[in-house]
């Protein structure tokens, strides 16, 4: 038997449709395969759990990782490589970012981007993190890349610093014309049902998936992303959602060229 604890979470108002939906997704896949499964689950930070037995329990679980995100564990994790995660506890404290990139074994450790590294790395030498986390919209559940700096297996402590790609990600959507509204916690259907149901679909240049449960709506030019989210925010109930305007993101932060 296998068990499997993945990056991605359901978390929020709808975590067990979202579940449900997982669930339903698995047992279609798995339908002409030798393996069964028992009832999904998730740990104390959201992370989806899931046991899985059967002779192509090794074929499943590699898939399953590659949609969902296996979980890693300090001995393969290696300076130098970067590692995608989900942005946790922002603004609880004002020395740096912390990632979960699916460590928890043989304990559960974030990856710190410390203070020094974001101010360097953005141009942004004189603002708090605070501030830093307000102006680009580094929430809780953001889906981000980091490469890894250092490892301290003693502590265990694992420093990092933004990988290029998501770097890259930003700086596109800062010089872009069109305004973003960041969906996290729901399915793709419960997001498309939600642009329908309030007639909004035509408004929305492309839905761009950032994560299993993440996503990012680009709204078309003549689109403001306010109201996009006035609109849907009450056909989703209690999913976060937040405004990404590059003008007032581009007045704090300078794309490199």
């Amino acid at each position: 038997m296998k068990r499997l604890v993945f990056k991605a979470r359901a978390y929020g108002p709808y975590r067990g449709r979202i579940l449900q939906d997982v669930d339903s997704d698995i047992s279609q896949m798995t339908r002409e395969l030798d393996v069964s499964m028992s009832k999904l689950k998730t740990d104390k930070r959201n992370r989806i759990i899931i046991e899985i037995e059967g002779e192509d329990e090794e074929f499943v679980a590699n898939v399953l990782s590659k949609e969902y995100g296996a979980e890693s564990t300090t001995d393969i994790i290696s300076v130098g490589s970067v590692y995608s995660g989900y942005l946790v506890d922002t603004g609880k404290v004002g020395y740096g970012l912390y990632v979960d990139i699916g460590i928890t074994t043989p304990v559960q450790v974030d990856v710190l981007i410390p203070l020094f590294r974001l101010r360097k790395q953005l141009s942004m030498e004189t603002l708090s993190l605070r501030a830093i986390a307000k102006a680009l919209v580094f929430v809780d559940n953001l889906p981000i890349g980091v490469n890894i700096i250092s490892i301290d297996i003693r502590g265990p402590k694992i420093e990092a610093e933004l990988a290029e790609s998501f770097l890259s990600q930003l700086n596109r959507w800062v010089v872009d014309d069109h305004e973003r509204v960041l969906v996290f916690g729901c399915t793709r259907k419960m997001l498309d049902e939600a642009l329908k149901r309030s007639k909004h679909l035509e408004d929305i240049y492309k839905v761009e998936k950032l994560g299993s449960f993440e996503y990012s709506l680009r709204c078309k030019r003549s689109t403001r992303a306010s109201g996009i989210l006035a609109a849907i925010g009450p056909k989703l109930r209690g999913v976060p959602m937040h405004l990404f305007i590059p003008n007032e993101v581009g007045e704090i932060y300078r794309v490199k060229t």
